[in-house]
């Protein structure tokens, strides 16, 4: 018994000490990339290097049509432990939903990280927005914050897809990043 004990802790204290010491992970975009949709949106965004330990993403998009209700957007996380292109689609992800929804519900909680970034359009706290306007917007130093990830996300390679649909047309927005922990270890 107490030897079962004793293991039990043994693997379960490092996870423990680095939840207590509340140790934020590292997020290192990979690359971005668009593959289905041109009529409704298309990216320029590429990630540069912003100094030795940080990835940014800079660039433009073209959004072609306003965005409203008749658009629903989903986005889905995709894990892989050693970096190989094997995604295993995981259990986080932000359900189908209208796209107006998305805007004053999820996007109002994450738009603080493109303040003083981007010319995306900000949302206030009592009105909402809709539609989403047509445009050209830039981003310019756009970095994830770390404090905002799960902690039960595990280390490792994601794919983020942002899935833009409607009835005979559908978009998609793909981030590949790398989240680790190494500050710990």
């Amino acid at each position: 018994m107490e030897y079962l004990l004793g293991i039990a802790f043994a693997l379960l204290f490092p996870t423990t000490l680095a939840l207590s010491l509340g140790i934020e992970p590292e997020i290192t975009f990979q690359r971005i990339e668009q593959t289905m949709g041109y009529d409704i949106w298309h990216t320029h965004l590429r990630v540069t290097k912003f100094n030795r330990s940080c990835a940014i993403i800079n660039g433009t998009g073209d959004i072609f049509v306003d965005l409203d209700n008749s658009y629903t957007l989903q986005i889905e996380f995709a894990h892989s432990r050693l970096g190989n292109n094997q995604f295993n689609i995981s259990p986080f992800k932000i359900p189908e939903q209208p796209f107006c929804h998305f805007m004053n519900g999820t996007y109002r909680e994450y738009q603080s990280m493109f303040v003083n970034r981007s010319n995306l359009p900000m949302v206030g706290p009592s009105e909402g927005l809709c539609p989403f306007p047509a445009g050209q917007y830039w981003n310019k130093n756009v970095m994830f914050d770390a404090s905002q990830v799960p902690i039960a996300m595990p280390e490792g390679f994601w794919r983020v897809t942002l899935l833009v649909k409607r009835k005979n047309s559908s978009a998609d927005f793909i981030i590949y990043l790398k989240m680790s922990r190494e500050s710990f270890w």
